[in-house]
């Protein structure tokens, strides 16, 4: 950017949930949800996309007041927030969802089981509460994930302990090279999607719905998996606390998301 009075062309702003437009306690502040109201009262679409079921993104955009699609599951599904009108929704092979099962038992890890916007687990312990505390979703104990057998999962996720997570997803990926995509999305979490899900699919299908060109599209994020957003958007800012390849993909950044990054950024750059 030259300078703070060059404003950003911008008909659609999307924007990632968890360590982008919350803060670190998973909250929303009164400055950015006020930013993102000003966006939508200037005639801007604004689109929260996050790799959290839609059920969980639905309240955040409930405080905010928007009346606007949802990208979900990381681009697995993106349906509208007050119709409930699925525009499409790409789920997980069940061939592929059980062997993600079947590798999860083997090592003991917990799994977490998206299926028609539900979370089912084997059974309750500290990971689902953990994801319980942050989300807001209460997960449904099965006894054996297996019984799901022949479904389609729109997503699942392993949740582990930083440390552990890091040969697991060297693992992961390795092992299902364009079966599946393997990302990480948080620090304790591994997400399994459809091969043809990412989060910059989903905005290009949504601008092109929409009629919106994409270099009218600005795009934040901070972790991993908001790579593919950021590159599709015509301008991609990332937050200070963003992982080293959001920060060397983005065209600016902004600051932290517990320093209202998404709000400075709006006022500074679009508004």
């Amino acid at each position: 950017m030259e300078g703070k009075d060059v404003k950003i062309p911008c008909r659609l702003a999307a924007f990632d949930l968890d360590g982008t437009l919350l803060s670190s306690d998973h909250t929303l502040s009164p400055e950015n949800r006020d930013a993102l109201r000003a966006l939508a009262a200037n005639d801007i679409l604004v689109v929260l996309v996050s790799g959290r079921m839609h059920r969980s993104i639905q309240p955040i955009s409930d405080q905010i007041g928007l009346e606007n699609p949802i990208i979900s599951y990381n681009g697995g599904m993106v349906r509208h927030a007050t119709t409930g009108e699925v525009y499409h929704h790409t789920p997980v092979p069940a061939n592929y969802a059980m062997a993600v099962v079947n590798d999860c038992i083997k090592q003991g890890l917990h799994l977490n089981y998206c299926l028609n916007d539900a979370l089912y687990v084997a059974e309750k312990n500290a990971w689902s509460d953990l994801y319980e505390e942050r989300t807001g979703v209460p997960a449904t104990p099965v006894g054996d994930l297996r019984e799901l057998a022949g479904e389609t999962p729109t997503k699942l996720l392993i949740i582990h302990t930083p440390e552990k997570l890091q040969p697991l997803l060297r693992h992961f990926q390795t092992d299902y090279t364009e079966k599946l995509y393997v990302t990480q999305t948080q620090a304790e979490y591994i997400e399994f999607m459809n091969p043809e899900v990412t989060k910059g699919r989903a905005l290009t299908a949504l601008a092109n719905r929409f009629n919106i060109p994409i270099d009218t599209v600005v795009a934040f994020g901070d972790s991993y998996n908001d790579e593919s957003l950021l590159k599709t958007a015509g301008f991609g800012i990332a937050m200070a606390n963003g992982v080293p390849p959001i920060l060397a993909c983005a065209d600016y950044t902004t600051t932290t998301n517990d320093d209202n990054g998404v709000a400075t950024a709006i006022w500074e750059l679009i508004l």
